[in-house]
């Protein structure tokens, strides 16, 4: 109940200057040419002003018939400036005019034109301002407009006719005042659509362009106007002239069936507006008929009904306009002007008619069953086409269900197409990512291998690099190695190792090769000592038990065997030609410092050539160098 009330409320703030809007223009057409409904109408003065301005608007149609343009929003607020400086003058005239001057009755019936154009005029205004509504907000602005100026019409039927149209004069200006709220919320109500296409709104969505639909609800409303014109002058074209009882009992019936068909609209009775409420216009004019002839003297009681359904019929046929509006492709006023034709000009010619003719027949029978007639045709012209309307909108929507679940079921396929597709380049995916890793990680842990290894490596040979040093260092030969002839002459300048022959220490070895010695001499010498032994003489030691260096049989020259052990060590090793030539003077016995003066380097370069060797070989001593030269040839 609190959502209803709220939903309500926000409708109201949304078009509450329409509303007022349209009271007004309506309140001040009542009072000024209707006469507050002291009776039914007043024939001429009524429905035959309404006729000339349904003529008049009938005429216009046609010029915008031809022409699909839409009025400018300077023009329309215009057009209601002036209709309401035409209507407040009209009903200001009407209320300074005699009634009761036989000579001025001309006078009154144009005024009384012209305040029906005008005032009709004022509410197309209004109805346009409604456009984009939906079909809950249009039924609510209807039904409370007319429950809003029914109350006051019945308030002001208790004044002089002339106090009455003073009051609709003010009414009508009045209208200026709300032109600026109504622009602010022009439009703003926005459409809400029922579940399923049952009400007149969704018909009129998809049925704009359908001449059958269109047929039917002229039709419709044409002939339930033309029934209502009859009744309203029901059995004589007189005017039925209301007592105070029946005048209350009218207002309150006006005002409880438009309260009990907004409320069904709230409670979203889909068919309210269309099935629904055509069998209440038919039960009002049926119901008009009986009471007409159960009280044959009593018309007012019969006409109780007949402005009642006069009340349903216009609220219905702004219904219609706001619907037309909201869905049509021509300008809001093209619709207003049709729906007041249909409506209202239908139940001003039989209101004419039956003034014209009745004195003519006099025949109430004759009415009777013409108005019967016309309110079965009614019945059946508009029931059966909303009905095939229904069913042609229930055949589109199951189409429209059937190509849903046909493209839901497509979007299925394609979704579990796009997600099996995702699955296995996801899996793919995985895959290479965990083969990544894994080589990654391989790679990383093969790194780390050789990084532990590279470290201990050069730990383990800075250590026995050290260790070396320490052993070698300030040993020295027990006799000359080389003589001093051998190594060339003094102030001789070395250049350092290289592929050159013209080293000192290729000349050495040129002198060398120069030994007597032969290959099978040398060959006897390594049979003399037996495996494990050192082929190195007893002659060449140390103070201090150092390895005896290796030579030839000559003393201080180095062997051919000694070059080709050397030689071949340093290619086994991968040693430079300048520690080949370091390990070969090494070999004979000579200190680092000899070997630095035999070569020409310094000391220090000598010691690291030596290091070099010692890592490359993976020994640690002389002793090691001396057994693995001696093991050559074995």
């Amino acid at each position: 109940m609190g959502a209803v009330l709220a939903g309500l409320i926000a409708r109201l703030k949304t078009f509450w200057p329409m509303l007022a809007g349209i009271v007004c223009a309506r309140v001040a057409l009542i009072a000024a040419c209707y006469g507050s409904y002291a009776a039914t109408d007043d024939g001429i003065f009524t429905d035959g002003a309404m006729l000339v301005t349904c003529v008049l608007l009938a005429a216009a149609l046609l010029i915008l018939a031809r022409s699909r343009h839409m009025l400018s929003d300077t023009v329309v607020q215009w057009t209601l400036i002036a209709s309401v400086t035409v209507a407040a003058a009209s009903s200001m005239g009407l209320s300074v005019l005699d009634d009761t001057d036989p000579s001025l009755v001309g006078v009154a019936f144009a005024l009384s034109v012209v305040s029906t154009l005008a005032l009709s005029l004022c509410m197309f205004y209004w109805l346009r301002c409604l456009r984009g509504t939906d079909e809950v907000t249009a039924a609510l602005f209807v039904f409370g407009a007319f429950i809003a100026s029914e109350a006051i019409v019945y308030l002001l039927s208790f004044l002089p006719p002339r106090a009455q149209n003073i009051i609709g004069a003010v009414l009508v200006v009045s209208q200026l005042a709300l032109l600026g709220p109504a622009a602010l919320r022009d439009g703003l109500a926005a459409e809400r659509l029922h579940r399923r296409a049952r009400t007149f709104f969704t018909f009129a969505r998809s049925s704009m362009q359908d001449w059958r639909f269109l047929v039917a609800c002229t039709a419709g409303m044409g002939l339930l106007g033309f029934v209502d014109g009859f009744l309203r002058g029901y059995p004589d074209g007189l005017p039925i002239l209301f007592t105070p009882p029946s005048r209350a009992i009218y207002t309150g019936a006006a005002i409880a069936v438009c309260t009990l068909f907004a409320v069904l609209v709230i409670r979203r009775r889909e068919r309210v507006m269309t099935v629904g409420i055509f069998i209440a216009m038919e039960a009002l004019a049926a119901g008009s008929l009986i009471l007409f002839g159960a009280f044959p003297l009593r018309w007012e009681i019969g006409a109780v009904l007949v402005n009642t359904l006069n009340v349903v019929i216009r609220a219905y046929c702004w219904y219609v306009i706001i619907a037309f509006t909201n869905f049509g492709k021509r300008d809001p006023y093209f619709y207003a002007m049709g729906g007041w034709i249909i409506c209202f000009g239908s139940r001003s010619v039989a209101r004419m008619l039956l003034h014209f003719v009745y004195p003519l027949t006099g025949n109430d029978l004759l009415i009777t069953s013409l108005l019967g007639g016309l309110v079965l045709l009614s019945a059946q012209v508009v029931l059966v086409q909303f009905l095939l309307a229904e069913q042609r909108e229930g055949a589109s929507a199951a189409e429209e269900r059937e190509a849903q679940v046909e493209d839901e079921l497509q979007r299925a396929e394609s979704e579990t197409a796009c997600t099996q597709r995702a699955l296995a380049e996801a899996e793919e995916a995985l895959k290479a990512v965990t083969r990544d890793a894994a080589e990654h990680e391989a790679a990383r842990v093969a790194e780390a291998v050789a990084a532990v290894q590279k470290a201990a490596f050069e730990a383990v040979t800075a250590a026995q690099a050290q260790r070396c040093v320490r052993c070698t260092e300030g040993c020295s030969p027990g006799h000359p190695i080389i003589r001093p002839e051998a190594a060339g002459a003094p102030g001789t300048t070395h250049s350092p190792a290289s592929d050159d022959s013209s080293t000192p220490f290729t000349a050495t070895l040129a002198a060398a090769s120069e030994s007597p010695h032969s290959a099978s001499s040398r060959d006897a010498g390594r049979e003399r000592h037996p495996i494990g032994a050192s082929p190195l003489g007893p002659s060449v030691r140390t103070a201090r038990h150092e390895p005896a260096p290796l030579s030839g049989e000559g003393d201080g020259i180095i062997s051919d065997t000694l070059r080709e052990r050397v030689r071949a060590m340093g290619e086994q090793f991968l040693l430079s030609d300048r520690e080949v030539d370091v390990l070969t003077f090494y070999a004979l016995g000579y200190t680092q410092k000899k070997v630095a003066e035999e070569l020409s380097i310094t000391p220090a370069t000598t010691h690291s050539h030596i290091k070099r060797i010692y890592s490359k070989c993976g020994m640690h001593s002389r002793q090691e160098i001396l057994e693995y030269l001696a093991s050559y040839g074995r």
